[in-house]
């Protein structure tokens, strides 16, 4: 055999080691999931790839028959090519050099086809399941005593993993799927859950500013009278301030206190509800994860909570349902029912509340409002301006016009939002 074909062997021996090395570690580190989308989406290598990381046992016995032939083959001729050129003496010595490339050439297939998994994945699924109908005999019997194994030191079968990766889950979302089993409102449901691990209580608070609370010394027939026009089942009260909230007042302990007027004549007109509040109060720091405020709520079997700053100074409340809408998205409560924070007034034209969202905002218009230091349409209006605009005050963002509808010292209520091609009122 000539010196040139032995080279050449060689050198592709080391080729064949790198593809089954980093073909197992590409199969092995892969998403399934993100496999089994582009398998349905039509792709052949993906449905090769699919094959083999179903029986997992079948490829590794493969890519380990490959690999350690590649690596035996090569050792051999290599030796064999060293022994001719320098004798039994020092070619025997100097061959063991070959264990450096046979080493380097794994290591760095292995790390390369780790970092693109599912893309040499599937561009190498279709040789390794040629080269496991080569090599059946031998892989069915490695593949059958690795499974004996398995079973007689754990007593289970061997089983395919079924689960689904964050960022694999993610990925899939993130696709548009043609004829898609994924419904919209389905893709937006897990996205929100992946995103509520990291909300913060004052992200989905009720601002000071736009909730509902009475003072001590309110009368408790004034307080009825409140919570039978606003329909609200729970109400904070505060001393003073409005900042320091100091109790809630519950729709139950209202109906309870007049059934005693009505039964004992006792004159309730003139109590206050000082006397039938509940001074139990959950309080949470701005910086409270939403995922641990909801556990932190239903432990103390709360329904609502009272955001405060770090002076100690109340700035919001979050409700139950506050927190069920950053999952599965709008709902009607005490504080919201009944009132929706935007008006479609003809194509291209909505009045739309100051304390809309502005991630809501975006999804109505379809639109790209930047994030900032603000979270409502009022504040990203107050924040490009630098101030408190005044009632029929225009301000133009590419292209889009928000006229201000009704705005009072400290804050917007309603704007009239003008998209671009719908600018002539």
């Amino acid at each position: 055999m000539s010196i040139f074909l032995i080279v050449a062997i060689i050198f592709i021996c080391l080729i064949l080691e790198a593809l089954y090395s980093g073909g197992e570690i590409a199969l092995i580190s892969s998403d399934i999931n993100k496999i089994r989308f582009f398998a349905r989406r039509g792709s052949a290598s993906a449905r090769h790839a699919l094959k083999l990381m179903e029986k997992p046992e079948w490829f590794i016995s493969t890519t380990i028959i490959g690999t350690n032939l590649a690596i035996i083959t090569s050792t051999t001729l290599a030796t064999g090519l060293f022994l001719s050129f320098f004798g039994p003496v020092h070619g025997e010595q100097i061959s063991m050099l070959i264990i450096i490339p046979t080493l380097l050439v794994m290591i760095i297939a292995r790390s390369i086809f780790q970092h693109h998994a599912e893309t040499m994945a599937m561009k190498l699924a279709f040789f390794i399941r040629i080269s496991s109908v080569i090599f059946y005999p031998a892989a069915y019997v490695i593949a059958a005593v690795s499974k004996g194994t398995v079973r007689f030191s754990t007593g289970q079968k061997v089983s395919n993993p079924s689960y689904i990766t964050k960022e694999g889950l993610k990925f899939v979302l993130g696709e548009k799927t043609q004829g898609s089993d994924i419904l919209k409102t389905e893709r937006e449901m897990v996205s929100r859950v992946f995103d509520f691990s990291e909300i913060t209580a004052d992200e989905i608070m009720i601002p000071l500013s736009a909730m509902t609370a009475l003072p001590i010394t309110t009368k408790i027939a004034d307080a009825a009278r409140l919570v039978a026009s606003k329909k609200y089942l729970r109400i904070p009260v505060y001393s003073g301030q409005m900042f320091n909230i100091v109790g809630i007042l519950h729709y139950f302990d209202l109906l309870e206190a007049l059934h005693k007027k009505n039964v004992s004549s006792m004159p309730v007109e003139d109590e206050t509800i000082e006397s039938i509040l509940q001074t139990k109060v959950l309080y949470v720091p701005e910086t409270k994860k939403a995922k641990e405020l909801l556990v932190d709520m239903q432990k103390n079997r709360e329904h609502m909570a009272v955001v405060v700053d770090e002076y100690g100074g109340a700035v919001g409340i979050v409700t139950g349902e506050d927190i069920g809408e950053e999952i599965i998205g709008n709902i009607d409560d005490e504080y919201t029912a009944g009132e929706k924070l935007y008006k479609k007034i003809t194509p291209g034209k909505y009045l739309v509340n100051g304390r809309l969202g502005i991630d809501e905002l975006n999804k109505i218009l379809s639109g790209n409002l930047p994030a900032g230091n603000y979270e409502t349409l009022g504040g990203f209006l107050m924040n490009r301006i630098g101030k408190v605009p005044q009632r029929k005050e225009m301000i133009d963002y590419e292209g889009i016009n928000f006229i201000i509808e009704n705005a009072d010292q400290k804050s917007i209520k309603e704007v009239l939002v003008i998209l671009p091609d719908h600018a002539e009122r």
